[in-house]
């Protein structure tokens, strides 16, 4: 069943796959379907970032970030800095470097990406409240307790406007 699945041509039905095993939890299998995957079209760019996705699921970090941030430098030539998925992308190599306990360069990484969707996006959009609680667990990460507190009070103060009590 396994030599089927990596010698299948359809990338659509490879794509359906990936989610398929992601959701059951075998992320070794979605690790291999991704670089079948990629391999058969290397210039589709997501398929980069679901390869990533998958390696980082399998905890092999450091291998995450690279594939993170290749496919973020490929997406701030093609679509820009500011783009919402150029973003997002962002976020994905913060984290990736914060569970690789460089926490200083994740709250750097998570705070550049804060401040571009708060302008872009606006403080009350859910992208940008979530990068605002990453930036918190980078600061507690660093023994910031009281400064964490505070981001996250924050944000709850803009999701209670937002969503009310």
């Amino acid at each position: 069943m396994l030599v089927k699945m990596l010698k299948l041509e359809d990338k659509k039905l490879m794509i359906d796959m990936i989610r398929l095993v992601a959701k059951m939890g075998d992320f070794y299998l979605e690790e291999l379907l991704c670089r079948r995957l990629f391999k058969l079209d290397p210039d589709h760019l997501e398929y980069k970032s679901m390869l990533a996705e998958a390696v980082a699921e399998l905890g092999r970090y450091k291998e995450a970030e690279e594939l993170f941030r290749q496919y973020l430098e490929v997406q701030k030539t093609l679509l820009g800095d500011t783009h919402p998925s150029t973003l997002l992308t962002m976020n994905n190599v913060a984290k990736a470097v914060q569970v690789q306990g460089r926490y200083k360069e994740a709250e750097e990484l998570f705070c550049q990406c804060l401040e571009l969707q708060k302008t872009l996006l606006g403080e009350d959009h859910p992208s940008t409240l979530l990068t605002m609680s990453n930036v918190a667990n980078a600061v507690q990460k660093q023994g910031r307790n009281k400064e964490a507190e505070e981001i996250l009070r924050q944000c709850l103060e803009v999701q209670k406007t937002v969503l009310g009590e």
